[in-house]
């Protein structure tokens, strides 16, 4: 299987990976890999089969030699591979199995092939890859901001040169620019297309004003590898400190900083620099294969430890619990109880994944303790946030409300642009969660600002979908889309599977209100993508959105069993479950014709709020009673329900739903509401197909009695109540509304 002596070198481009015959690299994120050699020439002997199945004993005979080892260590080597390309938990990854057959590489491959001559040059020199800063687009408006076309390659170089990353000089890289620039170029999508590519790294940027504020966007691809960001602040020279520190944290993790012997003291203060670089950029993801060679090693500080920790917990690996304990004693032997109570926070983050939310608050509350007694302490405004993220999780409010204010108070006091986001973050949800922390000062602008320095990462992700969520809940569907589109867009180029189900969960919510079943498809489809569909919650968010389509095509039997199952998984996981998935599955309940599951999700919502009281709770519960009332002729007890549940909801998600039923409430109760009723809805009239219906029966009083075959009745005297049950004449029309309120839920 070696290719040492070819006179040609094969490289195997999928995903984010490379594998090279000659060198024999396995290369992730353009970073060397460690991998065993005979985990090595299995995966290169199922990329040279194009697909194909090879069976176990073709395996044992062609990588193994002969038949005389067990078929186990064909898994084990699978196992290993998986690991090296940062496959984790039970998703597979491109190689799959074949039940009782063998395994495929079932992965999109391009196949290269060069020269490797030995004259030709080594593949990469040792140490950080040198890179090319070119010259920045822009066209600003401003006589005083000429300088920022030359002048950033300055200061990119400073922040490079200061991470140990070389760069080619500012007056060289100005000659190749305008010699690269003759074929002419273009910016598609953020990035620079049309331009030569030379034998090194180039990063290629675009400035743009927005008012008073400033956008660069930059791009390089590195090892076939394509990195890039669009971040946003008051001054050009920043955001490119900002930039210039992103594009060092992928050239160092490139080159694979390894120990040297004699040099242990040095390896470790680079790697701590770099962790924390990738940490302050919330992009800790790309330092997780340095994280993981350093963890084992014997003197790995305890930082470094904790934030390898947190990544593979917040993915749901099930290599967290040991890692913890691990960290956990190593902490307990330094004395450090701040990083010991950190361990915990991390092992009450994989609690919550596995839906074990008692677990998680005991070991959330555990883990503050600990970091409260070591204070003050590096981590400390970190490990309250992580808190009271759990506890929000949990439905704890009070508490988490309590941990919020005491980071924020920690956060004001040395501010920085990563603090301020995660901040900001846990605000936007403990306020969707109806827990905002009314009388603090308001630091939503501060937030969006930090959000859009960071760029596209998961935290801005997940600000933004917040955003758009609360967008929703005044009414806002224009801006709403907006930032869902942006927070999908975000979370893509972040590599977070989870941001990314969030991001789906919400946007396809709102296409299924908008009875856009095309967008919904187009998130059901993302979803199904075995990267999603094996992270946490990504079974729970496709059911979901199954449920949502088969809504949509008028199957509410099917829906009825794929949301349920759904929100066994969803159901009290904070943000991932707002209570309109409540008032959701009550309506299918209802369409179904099953008023014996809509009373059992009643009798769970009423025991939901006597456990752990809340409004937003009591709210639905009210609301869920009321459309089973009016489902069984008693409109107006429905109508007394809805009016204590819109009192509750105001001013959530909620509020705006809860208008329909209360509007088609009082006018089957003859209280002669008017279109003007509906205006705090705002977009929700336009944009559902409840709102225009509703809109229309209010336009239209007279001939509403027509529309139930009934002759016409004054609806304003209530002196003859017109019957709750509703059905459109005429073939073809809308849905009836016979049996359940016109809820856009």
């Amino acid at each position: 299987m070696t290719e040492k002596n070819s006179a040609w070198r094969e490289e195997y481009h999928f995903a984010n990976c490379v594998i090279r015959s000659d060198t024999r690299e396995l290369l992730r994120d353009g970073v060397a890999q460690k991998i065993e050699r005979r985990s090595f020439d299995l995966i290169l002997y199922l990329l040279k089969l194009e697909g194909r199945v090879a069976s176990k004993d073709e395996l044992l005979e062609q990588v193994w030699g002969n038949h005389f080892v067990s078929e186990s260590v064909i898994a084990q080597s699978i196992m290993k591979v998986r690991k090296a390309l940062g496959i984790t938990g039970k998703e597979p990854g491109p190689i799959k199995t074949i039940h009782r057959v063998g395994y495929r590489f079932a992965s999109e491959v391009r196949r290269a092939i060069h020269s490797s001559s030995p004259t030709a040059p080594p593949l990469r020199s040792p140490g950080p890859t040198r890179i090319l800063w070119l010259p920045t687009d822009c066209a600003l408006p401003r006589a005083d901001l000429s300088w920022v076309r030359y002048g950033l390659i300055s200061v990119a170089t400073h922040v490079l040169h200061g991470h140990g990353v070389p760069t080619v000089p500012a007056s060289e890289a100005i000659r190749l620019h305008e010699s690269l620039e003759e074929d002419g170029g273009h910016w598609v999508d953020g990035q620079r297309s049309g331009i030569r590519e030379i034998g090194i790294p180039m990063v290629h940027s675009r400035m743009t004003a927005l008012g008073e504020q400033f956008r660069l966007e930059w791009w390089m691809q590195i090892d076939g590898v394509g990195h890039g960001n669009q971040i946003e602040g008051p001054a050009p020279a920043e955001l490119a400190l900002r930039a210039a520190r992103e594009v060092a944290l992928i050239a160092r993790m490139q080159s694979g900083l390894q120990p040297t012997p004699g040099q242990e003291a040095r390896f470790w203060e680079e790697s701590s620099q770099l962790v924390s670089l990738a940490v302050a950029l919330d992009q800790a993801d790309k330092a997780l294969p340095l994280m993981a060679i350093c963890i084992d090693m014997p003197q790995c500080p305890l930082p470094i430890w904790a934030e390898y920790v947190l990544v593979i917990a917040q993915r749901g690996d099930e290599d967290t619990p040991a890692s913890a304990q691990r960290m956990a004693q190593l902490a307990s032997v330094a004395q450090d109880c701040a990083h010991e109570g950190w361990a915990h926070l991390c092992c009450a983050v994989y609690d919550l994944h596995l839906h074990r939310t008692a677990k998680a608050v005991e070991q959330a509350m555990s883990g503050v303790a600990l970091v409260r007694h070591a204070a003050p302490h590096g981590c400390h405004a970190r490990a309250l946030l992580l808190a009271s993220h759990v506890l929000a999780t949990a439905g704890k409010a009070s508490e988490a409300l309590v941990l919020w204010r005491e980071a924020a108070t920690l956060v004001n006091q040395v501010p920085s642009p990563d603090m301020v986001c995660r901040l900001h973050l846990l605000r936007c949800e403990l306020d969707h969660m109806v827990m905002g922390p009314g009388g603090v000062a308001d630091t939503h602008a501060d937030g969006v600002a930090a959000a859009r320095w960071l760029g596209l990462t998961t935290m801005t992700a997940r600000v933004q979908v917040l955003q758009g969520l609360q967008s929703c809940a005044r009414g806002d569907w224009d801006t709403c889309r907006r930032q869902l589109e942006a927070g999908l867009k975000a979370s893509e180029k972040s590599g977070s599977a989870l941001a990314r189900l969030f991001a789906h969960l919400q946007l396809g919510s709102l296409h299924s209100r908008c009875d856009d079943q095309a967008g919904l498809g187009a998130c059901l489809s993302a979803v199904e993508q075995p990267a999603l569909r094996a992270a946490p919650m990504g079974s729970a968010v496709g059911r979901w959105l199954q449920a949502r389509r088969c809504y949509l095509t008028g199957n509410a039997v099917q829906a009825l069993s794929l949301a349920e199952e759904a929100m066994e998984e969803l159901a009290d996981f904070g943000v991932w479950c707002a209570e309109d998935h409540w008032l959701f599955v009550a309506q299918l309940a209802l369409v179904a014709g099953n008023r014996r599951a809509a009373r059992a999700l009643l009798q769970r919502l009423q025991a939901r709020h006597e456990h752990r009281p809340l409004q937003t709770r009591q709210a639905t519960a009210l609301a869920v009673e009321g459309m089973i009332e009016y489902a069984e002729g008693n409109a107006s007890k429905a109508l007394m329900l809805f009016e204590q549940a819109c009192r509750l909801a105001r001013g959530t998600l909620m509020a705006n739903i809860l208008l329909f039923g209360h509007t088609w409430l009082a006018l089957i109760d003859g209280r002669n509401p008017s279109p003007s009723q509906l205006a705090p809805a705002g977009q929700w009239v336009e944009a559902t197909r409840e709102g225009r219906h509703l809109r229309a029966m209010l336009l239209n009083k007279p001939y509403w009695a027509i529309a139930q075959r009934q002759p016409p009745v004054l609806l304003g005297t209530a002196t003859r109540p017109t019957p709750h049950s509703v059905v459109h004449a005429g073939e073809g029309g809308p849905a009836s509304y016979a049996h359940y309120l016109p809820l856009p839920v």
